[in-house]
């Protein structure tokens, strides 16, 4: 059992301090020693891909209602 409550308190922390734990994974991803090294460099290209992506799709339906819908 205290498996699971030191895994609930992780997560708590991790919720409570993101910007530590951005900094904690992007150390694990340096130093490429761990499992998890793969999924979190994939999980940071995605999210920069998808952080482009929305900012494209915003400006384009910004140009596309100014213009009138055409």
């Amino acid at each position: 059992m205290p498996h699971r409550q030191d895994k609930a308190h992780d997560i708590l922390h991790a919720v409570e301090h993101p910007i530590e734990t951005a900094k904690a994974l992007e150390h694990e991803a340096e130093e490429g020693s761990s499992a998890r090294t793969p999924v979190i460099a994939v999980a940071g290209v995605t999210l920069v891909v998808f952080a482009i992506f929305v900012v494209m799709f915003a400006i384009a339906m910004t140009v596309y209602f100014v213009e009138g819908g055409r």
